[in-house]
């Protein structure tokens, strides 16, 4: 993955100087500007561990596993909490007179 560097931060000198504090509001502008940017992340790999199994309750484009598969939680689709099972007893009988 690859991803922003914080840029060097210039060494304090001993008495205040204008020109000090300019190099360093310009270099954690420059820091925020890259952690605050949309831009895409480049990845070699990725792994993700421990993902829930249910998108309920969650934000959406949290990433979820259902069996094998991945989903992402999007709006406006409802995500239920809870088990569903399907089971038969018996048998049944119908007669059509």
């Amino acid at each position: 993955m690859q991803r922003f560097r914080a840029p060097a931060l210039p060494l304090a000198p001993v008495e205040y100087d204008q020109q000090h504090m300019a190099q360093l509001i310009g270099a954690l502008r420059l820091y925020f500007a890259q952690g605050d940017s949309n831009a895409a992340l480049q990845l070699d790999g990725l792994r993700l561990l421990n993902l829930p199994t249910s998108g309920y309750n969650l934000p959406n484009g949290t990433v979820f596993q259902v069996g094998e598969d991945l989903r992402i939680v999007v709006p406006n689709i409802s995500y239920l909490f809870g088990v569903s099972a399907t089971a038969s007893v018996g048998t049944v009988t119908v007669t059509i007179v």
